[in-house]
């Protein structure tokens, strides 16, 4: 269950949201340094991928530190909202 901490959270990153990426794996690619995210093999940036994936699943966004962020600041990534119609 999510608590008020991390409802809070979810707003406040929303200030470093990105709209140019559609998948988490696109953000991933684009945003986050490429030596900490593929440098260090395949396998660690498979796993890399599932704990975004994991977070995403559960929170409803995702977010780059800007120690690991290419732009040197935090970004984000929020699953879009689905239309009704």
């Amino acid at each position: 269950m999510i608590d008020q901490r991390e409802i809070d959270l979810k707003e406040n990153f929303k200030k470093y949201q990105v709209t140019d990426c559609k998948t988490l794996e696109d953000f991933l690619k684009k945003y986050y340094k490429e030596d900490r995210y593929f440098g260090r093999g395949e396998e660690y940036a498979k796993s890399l991928l599932e704990f975004h994936q994991e977070y995403l699943n559960d929170y409803g966004y995702d977010f780059i530190s800007r120690h690991d962020s290419v732009t040197g600041r935090i970004v984000s990534f929020y699953l879009p909202l689905i239309k009704e119609g």
